[in-house]
């Protein structure tokens, strides 16, 4: 019989995050099958050192332009149009916004696991005008210009989103806005989440602070973490990560002893203050969040804005309570949710086994088994 011929495709393999994680979990369920993307930092990966991984024109240009995909922004639709993915039996795309769009003969399979809808041409581009998300700053004198260069490029997104004969979405979130923006179909499967690794917190004492953790990006809301904590100086708050916002946070926080910013941290240092924090706060419209499911696997409840894929990972309320909802990424509805976690915080600490215990249904090795059931099926579809 003839060995199936597998095809990985990746918006852009430059850092490492949520997204390349299920990656992990592709390559471990199809470990001879090729990678394809735009551009590519082989040091940041060394997961791939063995395997194939092919780039497209982008990948000659300087690092420094690599570093900084956003940059790369007009060129990249054209750039997944030239893979050759010629001879393949089966193509898995792993995307936020163009690895949908690559061209597949006809006769070869393409399933996309979808992260999102790309969120700055749909609901979310006014947001990311107003905040520059992401923009270099010798590029934000031009964002005048940005929308009518969107109102094409969503032509390419709705059209690009039509190849994939199938769509699997991360989230409830995700596969409504899939339906929505996309007019297609799609299965919820939730990324995986390392529960052996995270579910280790529970060895550690409950602590005096809570913690938030990611990349330090406009989006991510922690100025709003900054801003509630400076107002409630006995509330002690811990922000774990780096990125371009980082001396404006710090600024922003001026002389607050009670804000501590911790930069980058380890594996170790991770679980043992997800696992000691009175909660982890998620203040930020994910579609769906590692972070906060890593901090669940360690029995710590999540304080979270009661929208996109929080809704179906955190609850407040009956036997699955995990958190606390806040409905506005404003002050004051954050302080609200703070008062009410520490009315119930014994509630929270009696529940820490149950909590962790939740999460195993995310787990790497149960991901990977529902994702191959999921592709066979789709596979044994005419």
């Amino acid at each position: 019989m003839k060995k199936m011929k597998v095809a990985i495709v990746a918006d852009w393999l430059t850092t490492e995050g949520g997204a390349e994680k299920v990656l992990e979990s592709f390559q471990h369920l199809y470990p001879d099958a090729e990678f394809f993307t735009t551009v590519y930092i082989p040091e940041n990966f060394p997961n791939l050192q063995n395997v194939k991984v092919h780039t497209t024109w982008l990948q000659k240009l300087p690092k420094m332009f690599k570093k900084r995909h956003q940059i790369l922004y007009p060129f990249l639709p054209t750039a997944i149009e030239t893979l050759n993915l010629s001879g393949f039996d089966l193509v898995i795309s792993s995307s936020t916004f163009i690895a949908k769009g690559v061209i597949v003969d006809e006769n070869t399979k393409h399933i996309c696991y979808c992260h999102t809808p790309t969120r700055y041409f749909w609901d979310e581009w006014q947001y990311f005008l107003k905040e520059g998300l992401n923009i270099p700053n010798f590029l934000r004198p031009f964002k005048w210009f940005f929308p009518k260069m969107f109102t094409s490029d969503r032509i390419w997104d709705f059209c690009a989103a039509q190849r994939p004969d199938s769509y699997i979405g991360n989230s409830e979130y995700v596969v409504r806005r899939i339906n929505k923006y996309y007019r297609r179909n799609a299965i919820v499967l939730r990324p995986p989440v390392d529960f052996e690794k995270f579910e280790k917190g529970l060895l550690s004492e409950k602590s005096d602070f809570y913690i938030a953790l990611g990349r330090l990006i406009p989006y991510k809301k922690f100025d709003l973490l900054v801003k509630t904590f400076k107002n409630l100086p006995d509330k002690k708050l811990k922000i774990a990560g780096k990125g371009p916002e980082m001396e404006y946070l710090k600024t922003l926080a001026g002389d607050a002893k009670n804000i501590e910013f911790l930069g980058f941290v380890s594996d170790e240092e991770l679980i043992q203050l997800l696992g000691s924090a009175k909660a982890f706060l998620f203040p930020q419209n994910e579609d769906a969040g590692i972070a906060p499911m890593e901090a669940l696997c360690s029995g710590t409840p999540c304080i979270a804005l009661k929208k996109g894929g929080a809704l179906n990972m955190v609850f407040d309320e009956g036997e699955k309570k995990n958190g606390i909802f806040f409905s506005h990424q404003a002050e004051k509805s954050l302080e609200n949710a703070l008062e009410k976690f520490e009315a119930d915080e014994d509630y929270f600490i009696a529940n820490r086994k149950n909590i962790s215990a939740n999460m195993k249904q995310y787990s790497v090795a149960n991901f990977e088994k529902n994702m191959k059931k999921i592709v066979d099926n789709f596979l044994k579809e005419e």
